[in-house]
């Protein structure tokens, strides 16, 4: 496929951006690893404090601006569905190739790792001793390896699509029961998402953020799992439609924005309140309370259209 269509090319140049920055983010970090001593009031300290605060700043908008990128990078998928024979939504464009599965992996790994850099960049920020800066730019090249690969799984994947070449619908990507992973969780969605949310819950009243951070990955994953394979037969109306991409589409109120907002919403805050308390000692009331909330709306969200079914039809699917 041509990286001079417009979806793609704009997602070239970003990336462009993000990889520059990180290149320079990589630099001062191995710098800070090596030299940082807070105590040091030399001028080659003062020197690198104002690097890593230029650094971080620098990451913390290359982050902010990654998070909605995501979400473009679906919709641009959505679009670029027509220009290939027998996609009908973002999951036949992923599909085309053996890269885009990773692809889409990685992104979401990447979400989640930029949301717990900015929390501990927000929370070392807050202190004039800056305890944690070393902690924060040891994340760096993790982040860059992980930035990295997806940015070759990028290319990789548009680079190996041919138009002309017929791919599989999202009905018969998500109705393939070859897959023990797949039969697992079209077997157990609910189950597995109603034990997450007690978990998540319970550490919530028994105030222990770690435990709810660790709960919050279970409830990330259930919750995909659910909305495949327990919620959205009954935003389509259709036992066989399992896709979670048709959903973010204007002939269904773009619903699906509001089920991936509340639920990586909730996840990533409750990840990364386990982070902070994890690095600190401090429990960030405010973030596990907005976790919580967005938790709560997930929930909701993905119990209204089948109990709204089941009243307008008096029976399930």
């Amino acid at each position: 496929m041509s990286f001079l269509i417009p979806d793609i090319f704009i997602q070239i140049i970003l990336y462009a951006i993000l990889t520059f920055f990180f290149c320079i983010s990589l630099y001062v970090s191995v710098r800070v690893i090596i030299l940082w001593n807070f105590s040091d009031t030399s001028e080659k300290q003062y020197l690198l404090e104002k690097q890593t605060y230029l650094v971080s700043v620098i990451m913390k908008y290359a982050f902010a601006v990654n998070i909605p990128a995501f979400l473009i990078f679906i919709y641009a998928n959505d679009k670029l569905s027509s220009y290939l024979t027998g996609a009908m939504c973002a999951a036949g464009v992923l599909n085309a190739t053996i890269y885009g599965k990773y692809l889409i992996i990685f992104k979401i790994v990447n979400l989640y790792l930029s949301v717990v850099w900015l929390t501990v960049n927000h929370f070392d920020s807050r202190h004039e001793t800056m305890p944690y800066t070393a902690v924060k730019f040891r994340m760096i090249p993790l982040l860059f390896t992980t930035f990295g690969i997806e940015c070759t799984l990028f290319i990789l994947h548009f680079a190996s699509i041919d138009p002309a070449v017929p791919v599989s619908c999202c009905n018969v990507i998500f109705a393939d029961d070859t897959s023990v992973l797949r039969t697992f969780f079209s077997e157990h969605a609910v189950s597995l998402f109603a034990a997450a949310f007690i978990l998540t819950s319970a550490a919530f009243l028994l105030k222990r953020p770690v435990l709810h951070g660790t709960a919050n990955v279970l409830y990330a994953i259930a919750g995909i799992a659910v909305l495949i394979y327990g919620v959205s037969p009954y935003i389509y109306e259709l036992p066989t439609h399992k896709c979670p991409f048709c959903i973010l589409q204007s002939g269904y109120g773009y619903t699906g924005y509001w089920f991936y907002i509340t639920l990586f919403g909730g996840t990533a805050s409750g990840i990364a309140a386990g982070v902070q308390t994890l690095i600190s000692g401090t429990a960030p009331k405010r973030m596990v309370n907005v976790s919580m909330a967005l938790n709560c709306a997930y929930l909701l969200l993905c119990a209204w259209y089948p109990v709204s079914y089941f009243l307008t039809n008096r029976t399930w699917l």
